[in-house]
């Protein structure tokens, strides 16, 4: 009797490459200085302004700023650094 095997299938990253025209070296040259700007990579940059692009278009109402600073927030709770929030405390007068 054959016996089954299974194999695990892990989620791969698939490489998607990018080409920039040379109409497009301005904008590659842009990317290029965000990129190191921020401490990514260009494919690093590229992600970030991806996933920014579909979240704002999925919240079209939403200031950019304002889904930076959730991003932000979510990334501290995260790292485990949020705190509650305690509502209508007020700290000591000075």
């Amino acid at each position: 009797m054959p016996t089954a095997t299974r194999t695990s299938c892990k989620p791969t990253s698939t490489p998607v490459p990018v080409r920039f025209g040379a109409e497009e070296s301005a904008l590659l040259g842009l990317l290029r200085a965000r990129a190191s700007a921020q401490s990514r990579s260009v494919s690093g940059q590229l992600k970030h302004y991806a996933r920014l692009a579909m979240i704002a278009e999925d919240n079209p109402d939403l200031p950019l700023s304002m889904i930076q600073g959730i991003l932000e927030a979510q990334a501290e709770l995260k790292a485990g650094l949020g705190q509650p929030y305690q509502w209508g405390v007020i700290g000591p007068a000075r």
